[in-house]
């Protein structure tokens, strides 16, 4: 299938899901409006709608809680825009299935040197990456799966909550300005070329009954351009996160970031490090 319409497949699929989703019953809506930056300087605003409906019940505690929710996400930051649907199946109160996509696209923003969307027309890391300011779309097929398990279900208590999740995800991302081993960037994240990519995430959560109701250790890995002829050795970022309750629907999360990843600031090439500090990044999350 060809860049472009692969693209327009995500399109299309997105519209449909949300068209379609007045149809169902027995279901219930929220809505998250959220604020997030970070140091070194980033900043990014998302509003999301999320629809839960009831699919696969069954008595057992295990799949009383059984759902399917989809969620709608638009995302905005000084250099880009995105429009995302997921759909989460719950088939069982320890897993989540993840099926969705996305598409965006970037521009310049002068004031603070940045580029949405950067593009080269050499294999990644072999020449400099130049602005492509509105130049094409963005896209990325995503499927993932997680395991989680709350010890609190077995010990009920207010101190006895550990949270213990994994999060596994293959994904497909491009840039329709690109062709085959022609290096991108999109929302400065790195260098990337057409290709399949896989990201890994463990999460080990205490929760507390107080505000600050919830601390954490989290592991995420990643590995680019899987079926490339390039190694992939292991790249990953290591967090501290503690989340702030201040009441019903209003939370604020900080993380500290470590990483052994470092990013070339001519070719925008992703490589291996010595771990060394990444960021601080805040996220103030509304939720109705």
């Amino acid at each position: 299938m060809k860049k472009s319409n692969l693209a327009k497949s995500i399109a299309i699929s997105m519209l449909l899901v949300l068209l379609t989703l007045p149809l169902f019953a027995l279901n219930t809506s929220s809505g998250n409006i959220k604020l997030i930056g970070a140091y070194p300087l980033e900043a990014k605003m998302e509003a999301g709608y999320t629809l839960k409906i009831p699919m696969l019940e069954g008595e057992n505690p295990l799949f009383s809680g059984n759902n399917l929710k989809v969620k709608g996400l638009l995302g905005l930051s000084p250099v880009a825009a995105t429009l995302g649907v997921d759909a989460v199946l719950t088939p069982i109160a320890v897993m989540e299935l993840t099926l969705g996509g996305s598409l965006g696209t970037g521009w310049d923003f002068d004031p603070m040197g940045l580029s949405g969307l950067l593009m080269s027309t050499d294999n990644i890391g072999v020449s400099d990456l130049t602005a492509d300011s509105l130049g094409g779309v963005y896209y990325k097929g995503r499927a993932g799966a997680a395991l989680q398990f709350d010890t609190g279900v077995i010990f009920p208590g207010d101190w006895t909550s550990i949270l213990l999740r994994t999060y596994h995800e293959i994904m497909y991302q491009g840039y329709t300005g690109a062709k085959k081993d022609e290096a991108w960037e999109y929302e400065t994240s790195g260098a990337k070329v057409n290709g399949f990519n896989y990201k890994g995430e463990y999460i080990v959560g205490y929760k507390l009954p107080i505000m600050l109701n919830m601390v954490a250790l989290q592991l995420e890995t990643f590995s680019y351009n899987l079926l490339g002829d390039v190694s992939h050795p292991f790249k990953y970022d290591v967090g501290v996160i503690g989340n702030v309750e201040f009441f019903d629907g209003l939370n604020l999360t900080v993380i500290v970031q470590g990483t052994n990843l470092t990013k070339d600031k001519a070719t925008k090439e992703v490589s291996v490090t010595d771990f060394r500090y990444k960021r601080v990044g805040v996220m103030l999350n509304y939720s109705f």
